[in-house]
Parts: structure tokens; sequence; C-alpha cells
């Protein structure tokens, strides 16, 4: 009779505190899943690559474009952060200008507003000579990474933000921080020490420090 009551207790015990449980989680968030879908991106050359596109219902859009030796998913961290704060992005696997082009035109078919644009080395020298070539007024942010290349920006109406290692271990500081001092403001440069280039930073110690520079940019 002892067990009986016993297991009674045990079971009354476990059904309360199960119970007790789902009250105080009730008013949790639901934990983040990011998603998205790739989408084809074919260029008036007849060029077709893939990006990922993360959406989110809004006006603004960040168009992501990787360096020579990096891909779509390189860019995935901070795509997934953008997404979580209500902002959506469209991460490049092609990295010339006229994909840049081209993904601007798509965004703005989409709906988009205000486009952000953000790369790294080979890629923010594709942005930096797609702004050369036509600069469209749903631009209103640029961030590059040590481009590799690329003309300054001179448009009044674009937030520039530039970023690089002073010992940059392909020597581009030198004409990074030139294109920075004759781009037209506004515009502002975050100087690294070490030798990471472009999106190497971010496998450095310095990858949350950029990470929150580059989302607090876009998001501000």
């Amino acid at each position: 009779m002892k067990n009986i009551i016993l297991s009674v207790l045990i079971v009354t015990f476990a059904i309360i505190v199960t119970f007790s449980l789902g009250i105080a989680n009730s008013g949790t968030e639901p934990e983040f899943k990011p998603h998205f879908k790739n989408i084809p991106i074919k260029t008036e050359m007849g060029n077709e690559s893939l990006a990922s596109y993360f959406d989110v219902k809004g006006s603004q859009v960040v168009i992501f474009v990787p360096g020579k030796i990096f891909d779509k998913e390189s860019w995935y961290l901070l795509t997934e952060r953008l997404q979580q704060l209500k902002v959506a992005s469209l991460s490049l696997d092609g990295k010339t200008k006229d994909v840049v082009l081209t993904s601007i035109n798509v965004m703005k078919e989409m709906g988009y507003k205000k486009i952000a644009l953000v790369g790294g080395s080979m890629g923010g020298a594709a942005i930096l000579s797609a702004l050369e070539e036509k600069t469209d007024a749903a631009i209103n942010k640029v961030v590059v990474l040590a481009p590799y290349g690329g003309a300054p920006i001179k448009s009044e109406k674009i937030d520039k933000f530039f970023v690089v290692a002073k010992s940059d271990r392909l020597g581009v500081y030198p004409n990074v921080k030139k294109t920075y001092i004759e781009s037209s403001d506004p515009k502002k440069i975050l100087e690294f020490e070490g030798s990471e280039h472009a999106q190497h930073l971010f496998k450095s110690t310095y990858k949350e420090d950029l990470t929150k520079a580059i989302v607090d940019f876009i998001t501000d």
C-alpha cells in the first residue's frame, strides 16, 4: 500500500513540475530559425549564378558580394543575424560588376526601396566599379572590406563604411585608405591591427567586433 501511495505522489509531482515549466516557458520567444531560398541571378551578358535570398517583408535589403575564394555561404553569419533583426538580404556567389548591377535591379523589382551593398576584396572592388558605372537612387549604404581595386564613391547620398587591416597581407591598405579619403562624405573607416585580408577578418579575434560594427551600420 505504501508503494502505491509513493508511486501516486511521484506521478503527481511530475505532472505539477511539467505543468509549471510549461507556464514558465509559454511567454518566451520561439527559437529563431533562419530561412532562405536560392534564386538565379542572370546578367545581360547571359552569365548566371545563384544567390541566397533571406526574405523579410520590409523596404530594406542588403546585397552581399564575396571575395575571390569565398561563396554566398561565407556571409551567412551576417545574413542570419540581419534576418533576425527584420532586415532582408541577398548573398551572391557571383562577384563581378555586372552581377552587382543585376542584383540591384532584381531587388528593386521585388519592391525594395533601400539597398545596402557589402563586399569583401574582389567583391568590394565589384561594388565600387558598379557604383562608378551607375549610382542607383535606391542605394543608401555601402560597406567594403579591403576592396581589391575600384574607384572612390562620389555620391553624397550614400553612407560609406571602409574596413581594412593596417598590415593587410595583400598590401591593399594604402589604396583602400586613398579610396576612402577621395570618397565623399558621409563616410567612416575602421582600421584593425594585423594582416587579415577582407573576409578573413571574420576568422580572427576581431570577428565579433567586425560583425557588430557592420550590423550596427546597416541597421542604424
